[in-house]
């Protein structure tokens, strides 16, 4: 039996025909970003309406300071991501991240994760890095993340010109806000952002090899679960 390789194909050709032969509707098929969104919220309802909303509320429920990463509670890295501090605050970052699911149609869903993951923990320890006395909470640095993912495609060619536009006005304006406002921590959106970027670039290359590469992103995305199954149940002990 003989076998021909197929034409090489640049990435954005494949990301681009991942999303032509999408069902309807697509946002059904974004699965993390629906249960990123369902556990921010169950979260939100149900753990912070008993622990409160005080610093020892928030703390309580998983939010993230200097002194307890120190002694040795690195789960706060990443519970932090599911604890807010208003129903202002967890609506408008899960909104912002329900805009952004055509990224894990665009990169699937096992890189989804590994983003959405590491750059809330980049973006938190950067933060607490920089400002080591605030308490450090909210989904955002993970958002900025995919965010930065969905700006680096758009510079590849995947999204088109026009989205490329309107992401860079959005991000002017929420670097803008969160710089006027002491309130907002910049340095975990920024670290977010460049993360996504970055991984965003090295993932395009390494999804476009062989079926192999994909099937080892897909075991370090069950680590990131994981990681942030034993987060969360380690906030609530």
């Amino acid at each position: 039996m003989c076998w021909h390789p197929q034409p090489k194909e640049c990435c954005s050709v494949r990301f681009r025909r991942r999303v032509t032969y999408l069902g309807r509707p697509a946002w059904r098929q974004a699965h993390a970003t629906v249960v990123i969104i369902v556990l921010n919220a169950l979260w939100f309802l149900i753990v912070q309406q008993v622990k409160g909303f005080s610093i020892q509320g928030l703390l309580a429920a998983g939010a993230v300071d200097q002194p307890d990463v120190l002694a040795g509670q690195w789960y706060r890295l990443v519970s932090s991501m599911f604890v807010h501090a208003s129903a202002v605050h967890i609506g408008l970052n899960m909104v912002s991240l329900a805009s952004l699911y055509v990224v894990e149609l665009l990169v699937g869903t096992p890189a989804f994760i590994f983003i959405y993951f590491l750059t809330g923990v980049v973006g938190g320890a950067l933060a607490l890095a920089l400002n080591p006395d605030t308490v450090m909470l909210g989904a955002s640095a993970a958002i900025f993340g995919v965010f930065g993912a969905a700006l680096m495609l758009s510079f590849q060619g995947v999204l088109s010109r026009a989205t490329r536009n309107q992401l860079l006005i959005w991000l002017a304006i929420n670097l803008a806000y969160g710089f006027s406002s002491p309130h907002i921590g910049n340095a975990a959106h920024i670290g977010g952002l460049v993360t996504g970027m970055l991984i965003t670039r090295l993932l395009t290359r390494w999804l476009s090899r062989p079926w192999q590469s994909r099937r080892y992103l897909r075991w370090v995305a069950a680590v990131c679960t994981g990681l942030t199954a034993l987060s969360l149940a380690k906030a609530l002990v």
